[in-house]
């Protein structure tokens, strides 16, 4: 856990914890005892002792996972309160304490845990870094001096001052408080500290097992076996030690204790199954990685290595090292050149590695960094024909493709501030409520994110120029959403976000149509499209290189023939672009943003240019004029990915922001994507991204190119290779414009923050609710005059009791009105909830169903109101009862959480809290994921939960009313969706036979709602 912590300073325990201690207890019957201390542990009674002797447990089979104490220097001051050590979250919560801005910081120790702590210091601002060491360059004793000195090369770039080949003599205390250091001695000379990190190592912690027979090594550590089995004391077949007090064989047969919670993780995965029947032998090569500027990983056990061959350059960070012992390369490390270690540890593992002098003659253990890339990715260098150039309608897999996401800037917020005309570099954020919603780039150099709470009389004298807004509200007797002075959320109710951005987004929409013409437009949300350049693209390299337009009379292939090559021409032509670098060097990091990018190398504008590169320059000019019409006449600022893929061009969109575009050159490809966490690309974070994290053992799309296509599918079904092939930059959706924005229901909701009770005090939010959707549906029909809905439903609920709801038919009039929507709700509240005096409703919604619309010519509108026969489900509901009144009287039921048979036999929990229920529509149980809090917090949790699976079920009755088809979860052909139309059974892909032993899991399962 600490190489987890140290690299990013995490303070919140569940953060760290792979699984709650309720989840443990539900899932799999253990018991999570906190708070106790191991003592003793006697083979012989195969019994361990508590806070010794309060208490004992006998077991069966034992595992030991201690891990390490962190060492302390044996000097002077080595114990006063500021000096920390670092192992747990309370460390973690001490340093992020103690770094504020203007501190100095001394870190002692020059490795890995050290130079983490560093990294994750380094933005706050500190006064000083100083790191003491007693090498002559950090990290030399893992990776050697010319890969130490590129590391320091790089820290001290960042301002981080070294001092090695030095000791500490001591600590100095504080003159005023000697409870705190006031600086570090080295060499007779006093660096001034305000806190201190002692970042030396750790010992195993095993002071426990002393006297129980079991033989310590030398450093403290436990002998194992290959099964991972303790080699010494009374019991050698029942007692286990794992992670960082295991001294277990390594590949090579040498035996060594490895400090790192990957290896400790896949201990305890190993003994897990021996322990279940199946023993399996620990075979697995150490592998770790580390911030450090850019990815360092390495795999192997280089200690001891007597010689090592660098390929690269360290001080860029970019390098391959492999570290030798007599001749045989035992470790390799790298930065910048995936999927390199994890091939490397896979050929240490099988024992196929190369000799290192076979390696010095240029024998790599792989096949070439470009073989390497043409392997994983394809058509980097298409070779383009006439053909190419002169068809009109190549689709997804035209070599000459170019798409474009274009991306508004912190749109919400842009729109307040075009609604106030304030100044571009005016800081302003937008609240709802008490909570920041929207923040423009201006106020995000603030440090001002949406994630913190702020109290915004501080904010506001903290930087008097802040602008802060509050979003529109409906309040009751206004038609239309205001800005109010005395926003509360007992008299108003904020509107869809929707109504606010729609309009403005049509406006950009249109600016955009009307300045690339014969460019296709996808709308992807309110604030972002799609373009493709394909075909423009064409015609301006027809009017530019007019020699194309005719096949040569002496084309060899005719119009199979290749293009002759481009013109020559400079990136730095193109303005207000970005080129990703196809060869980056280090990280810049955007901080008004958080998005990484890479400076360019100074070759890279000199290789060699190709036809889709002249292609991709076209398109930036074209999108480049485009968003500087929006800005100028509209105002919007907005950000461009330019690319030959919808895939692409959006993950492009965010490399520079805000106000610019980005363009990525098929070469650039390669190292653009294998660095990226893979987790943050569209529908691979969640579920399925941690799935795919845990079931690999990856973190970075580079890591996970080595992974088969077979074994891709084997692990998560047939429809799994949109994942193999979105991860090598193949997207082959095509750039659709929708014919239709036409919505097919809306819905206005309220949480009411004081219940209704009496029947009369329902009108004033029905009449606040119609207000929302007479505006709406006014707004839709200014753009289809035609549009009307079928009905009007009307929902109430009681706490977390099912809602019940009542519908009509929505009679058509010439205007729509405040009081035309609230007396047709009206009507259905009085049928709903009658005259009850004593009620206790919480929540409140009104919803347009069956929205539908005709062409101009076709039919008046009148046609749709012809009222339908009501369905079987509608004849039920509206016989019951509980439909027409809602009852206030009725208890709500208790319903029993089904638990382990092991852990209702102990007596543990015999009757538990409501946490878990069964939905009476779908049938499925559902239950919060943890148990820790306590029961009110759970209770209050379920009822969350309810009320977002009957809100569910809800939305999708409109859906179905309003599509007359059934929506189901899964993915789409191009990759997942939450929401997709079942496929026909022409498209469905036949699936494989499985072995029973190794059933095949559906990727669907990862978008279900649950």
């Amino acid at each position: 856990m600490p190489t987890k912590l140290s690299k990013a300073l995490i303070t919140d325990p569940t953060k760290v914890e792979l699984k709650s201690a309720g989840e443990l207890k539900i899932k799999y019957g253990t018991t999570i005892r906190l708070g106790v201390e191991v003592t003793s542990v006697d083979l012989n009674k195969k019994q361990v002792t508590l806070d010794g002797g309060k208490d004992t447990l006998s077991y069966e089979t034992l595992v030991l996972a201690t891990g390490g104490t962190p060492r302390r220097l044996p000097v002077e001051g080595a114990h006063l309160e500021n000096v920390y050590t670092f192992r747990g979250i309370p460390d973690a919560q001490n340093v992020e304490a103690a770094a504020q801005e203007g501190k100095r910081l001394v870190v002692v120790g020059s490795s890995f845990i050290s130079m983490e702590i560093v990294v994750a210091v380094s933005k706050k601002k500190l006064a000083s870094i100083d790191v003491i060491g007693m090498e002559s360059r950090p990290f030399e004793a893992i990776l050697g001096k010319d890969v130490g000195a590129g590391l320091q090369k790089y820290h001290e770039s960042q301002g981080v001052k070294f001092h090695m080949e030095s000791k500490v003599e001591k600590i100095i205390p504080q003159e005023d408080n000697p409870n705190l250091a006031a600086g570090v001695v080295v060499n007779g000379v006093t660096i001034p500290a305000d806190f201190v990190i002692m970042g030396v190592g750790v010992a195993p912690a095993t002071e426990y097992i002393k006297g129980s027979g079991i033989e310590l090594e030398k450093d403290g550590g436990i002998k194992v076996d290959k099964y991972l089995r303790v080699q010494s004391g009374p019991d050698q077949e029942n007692v286990y030690a794992v992670g960082d007090i295991a001294v277990y064989p390594q590949i090579t047969g040498a035996y060594s204790r490895i400090e790192h919670w990957n290896v400790a993780g896949n201990h305890g995965r190993a003994i897990g199954k021996t322990i279940s029947g199946s023993p399996q032998e620990f075979v697995k090569v150490p592998v770790f990685w580390s911030a450090q500027g850019q990815q360092l990983r390495y795999c192997g056990v280089g200690h001891g290595y007597d010689d090592i061959f660098i390929s690269g350059d360290p001080g860029e960070l970019k390098f391959i090292a492999y570290y030798g012992k007599e001749g045989k390369i035992v470790a390799v490390a790298s930065m910048q050149n995936d999927p390199v270690v994890s091939k490397a540890s896979e050929l240490l593992r099988l024992g196929l590695m190369p000799s290192l002098e076979e390696v010095k003659g240029g024998k790599g253990p792989w096949k070439g960094k470009a073989k390497a890339t043409d392997e994983d990715f394809e058509d980097l260098d298409p070779t383009i024909t006439y053909r190419h150039l002169h068809s009109q309608n190549l689709g997804v897999r035209d070599p000459l493709r170019v798409i474009a996401l274009c991306d508004s800037d912190a749109f919400y917020a842009a729109c307040e501030m075009v609604r106030l005309g304030t100044d571009k570099n005016t800081p302003l954020v937008v609240l709802q409520w008490d909570a920041m919603i929207a923040i423009n780039y201006p106020a995000r150099k603030f440090g001002i994110t949406r994630l913190k709470k702020y109290d915004l009389r501080e904010l506001q004298k903290k930087h008097p120029e802040l602008k802060i807004v509050h979003v529109a509200t409906y309040k009751e007797g206004e038609k239309e959403p205001g800005y109010w002075d005395d926003v509360d959320t007992k008299t108003h109710k904020v509107g869809l976000t929707t109504e606010k951005l729609s309009p403005e987004s049509l406006k950009i929409a249109a600016k955009f149509k009307e300045y690339l013409p014969r460019v296709e437009m996808e709308k992807a949300s309110i604030d972002e499209a799609f373009f493709d350049f394909s075909k423009r693209v064409r015609e301006v390299i027809l009017e530019r290189y007019p020699y194309l337009a005719q096949v040569p009379p002496d084309a060899p292939n005719g119009v199979d023939t290749p293009l002759p090559p481009p013109p020559v021409f400079s990136w730095d032509d193109i303005k207000h672009a970005v080129v990703i670098p196809i060869n980056p060097s280090l990280p810049e990091v955007d901080q008004t943003d958080g998005i990484t990018s890479t400076t360019s190398t100074k070759d890279d504008d000199e290789m060699p240019k190709t036809w889709h590169d002249i292609a991709l320059s076209i398109g930036a000019e074209l999108m480049g004029e485009a968003r500087r019409q929006v800005y100028e006449q509209l105002g919007y600022s907005t950000s461009a990915g330019i690319a030959r893929n919808k895939f692409l061009a959006k993950l492009t969109a965010s490399y520079k922001k805000p106000n610019n575009q980005s363009i990525l050159r098929n070469a650039a490809i390669p190292n653009y994507l294998r660095p990226l966490p893979f987790q943050k690309i569209r529908f691979l974070g969640g579920k399925l991204g941690t799935a795919i994290a845990k079931e690999f053992e990856v973190a970075t799309v580079g890591d996970l190119l080595s992974i088969s296509l077979d074994d891709m599918q084997r692990k998560f079904g047939e429809e799994s290779i949109w994942i193999y092939e979105v991860l090598r930059g193949v997207d082959r959706s095509e750039v659709k414009e929708k014919k239709s924005t036409l919505n097919k229901s809306m819905l206005a909701s309220k949480n009411l923050p004081q219940p209704i009770t009496n029947a009369s005090e329902g009108f004033q939010w029905i009449r606040v609710l119609a207000a929302e959707l007479a505006l709406r549906l006014n707004e839709a029909r200014e753009i289809s005059p035609n549009l009307w809905p079928k009905s009007i439903v009307l929902r109430a609920r009681r706490g977390y009791n099912a809602g019940h709801s009542k519908q009509a038919a929505f009679p058509f009039t010439p205007e729509v009105t405040v009081d035309t929507v609230a007396a047709a709700a009206n009507t259905l509240w009085k049928e709903l909830v009658g005259t009850d005096l004593a009620m206790k409703v919480t929540s409140v919604s009104l919803a347009f169903s069956g929205i539908e619309g005709a062409e101009a010519g076709q039919r008046s509108i009148e046609g749709f109101f012809k009222t339908d026969q009501p369905t079987k489900r509608q004849r039920e509901e509206d016989d019951d009862d509980d439909i027409r009144r809602i009852s206030l009287d009725d208890d709500i039921p208790d319903e029993d959480c089904d638990l382990p048979d092991k852990v209702q036999a102990a007596g543990q929990l015999p009757h538990p809290p409501p946490f878990s229920f069964d939905c009476a529509r779908c049938g499925k149980k559902l239950s919060i994921p943890t148990l820790e809090t306590s029961p009110l917090d759970g209770e209050e949790q379920l009822v969350a939960l309810r009320l977002e699976h009957d809100d569910f079920h809800f939305a999708q009755d409109l859906a179905k009313e309003s599509f007359g088809g059934s929506v189901i979860s899964g993915p789409s052909i191009s990759g997942p969706t939450k929401h997709a139309l079942k496929p026909s059974s022409k498209s469905s892909p036949k699936k494989k036979k499985r072995r029973k032993e190794e059933p095949t899991r559906s990727i669907e399962q990862f978008f279900r709602r649950s």
